[in-house]
């Protein structure tokens, strides 16, 4: 009797988890599993839910494959009912026909030897806009290449755009604050350039305020993990009975941080903080956190 597509998606599900180490961990590879989706119960051949990155579908088919990638394409902009986070990647995969003929230990074995399946990635947020790599034909592979694949889609080309709008626009605004302060308290900006080893400017500005915007995405990222990081408190747990940020709370947090390791981001970035005087500091930092909160939206 042939093997049925479902008892080859839960192969193919299974050799995937063992081509990346975070991906054998729970339940972020999953096969012919219904409820994953908000509002439907469409069952998705497989899906990849990793932790801090963009939801993955595969859709995969039998040759001749005639709707794999009319399926593919249909999982654009559909929400994962748990999270709420969108399918901004999907990936339609044609599956030679002999496969069918395995089952058991030799199917598995003939999906991690395969080197011919057919790969097309579909990114977008609904199927309207969808674009598909390669433009035309298929790339040709095996299982290492569809978790290449995978992981290349799950920072989406729409996503990457969007955090980098968010990050020159935060930058931007934070090197226009830091140029108020250069002509009220030149000696500040002084101490910056000679930790940065450049001369002040535009562009060392720049470089300053985006390693500031580095370090509070790190920090958002770190507060609340394990072992000692759990001391580390978040953006919002900082904030005073007004809302607001201070420099002296931003400061003692990245100390703890300093004091567990993470120098070549925390060390350069409290260096630059420091020497940022109080009273202009608050809106500087407000800015920087607000970009920090954007771009970790994005993941």
């Amino acid at each position: 009797m042939p093997t049925t597509e479902h008892t080859i998606n839960d192969a193919l599900a299974e050799e995937l988890r063992g081509t990346r180490h975070s991906w054998q961990e729970g339940a972020i590879v999953t096969s012919e599993t219904t409820g994953m989706l908000k509002g439907s119960e469409k069952r998705p051949d497989i899906i990849i839910n990793e932790p801090n990155v963009s939801p993955v579908v595969i859709e995969t088919e039998l040759l001749p494959a005639i709707s794999v990638e009319a399926e593919a394409v249909a999982r654009l902009g559909e929400r994962m009912r748990l999270t709420g986070r969108l399918i901004l990647s999907s990936i339609a995969v044609r599956i030679p026909a002999r496969i069918r003929s395995k089952s058991g230990a030799s199917l598995k074995r003939e999906i991690a030897k395969a080197n011919d399946l057919d790969l097309a990635l579909y990114t977008g947020s609904s199927p309207n806009v969808a674009v598909r790599f390669p433009e035309s034909g298929w790339v040709h592979g095996g299982i290492n290449d569809l978790s290449i694949f995978v992981q290349s889609a799950s920072v989406p080309p729409d996503v990457i755009e969007a955090a980098a709008q968010q990050l020159v626009s935060g930058v931007s605004e934070a090197a226009g604050l830091l140029e108020h302060i250069a002509q009220t308290h030149p000696g500040a900006v002084k101490k910056i350039s000679e930790a940065l080893h450049q001369e002040d400017g535009p562009q060392t500005r720049g470089m300053a305020m985006t390693i500031l915007a580095n370090a509070f995405v790190f920090h958002e990222t770190l507060a609340g993990g394990k072992d000692r990081l759990a001391e580390v408190r978040s953006l919002e747990e900082l904030r005073s009975d007004d809302g607001k940020l201070s420099k002296a709370e931003m400061l003692g947090e990245w100390r703890k941080i300093l004091d567990i390791n993470y120098w070549p981001i925390f060390d350069i970035a409290r260096r630059i903080l420091t020497v940022v005087p109080s009273a202009e500091s608050r809106n500087l930092i407000e800015r920087l956190a607000e970009t920090a909160d954007k771009l970790l939206a994005l993941k």
